[in-house]
């Protein structure tokens, strides 16, 4: 079983973390789209409805949510359309049932 950890690029930046690198690793730790796989391509975690997000993009989200807008537009181009929903939407695609024929 893997244990997910924080990335280590968020450890070392900490409070100077710059919009950048929340928008780089938001992208690494958040499926490109649909259907999702059943762990974080990054770090292992594996999704489910009761863990949605890793903890990476748990710390990341609602930072890069309040301060996308300070990143220039092409920061925020750069994300598929499942991360950014995933990003300002509700529901993460991350917390839907797995489909049992995707690995």
């Amino acid at each position: 079983m893997t244990v997910a950890r924080l990335d280590p690029r968020l450890i070392h930046a900490g409070m100077s973390i710059t919009t950048v690198q929340l928008a780089r690793l938001w992208a690494e730790h958040t499926p490109p789209a649909k259907p999702v796989p059943l762990r974080c391509p990054t770090c292992g975690h594996a999704w489910d409805e009761t863990a949605p997000l890793c903890p990476t993009a748990a710390v990341v989200r609602p930072l890069l949510r309040k301060r996308r807008h300070e990143a220039g537009a092409h920061v925020i181009a750069r994300l598929t359309d499942n991360q950014l929903d995933d990003l300002t939407g509700k529901k993460l695609s991350t917390a839907l049932p797995p489909r049992k024929d995707f690995a």
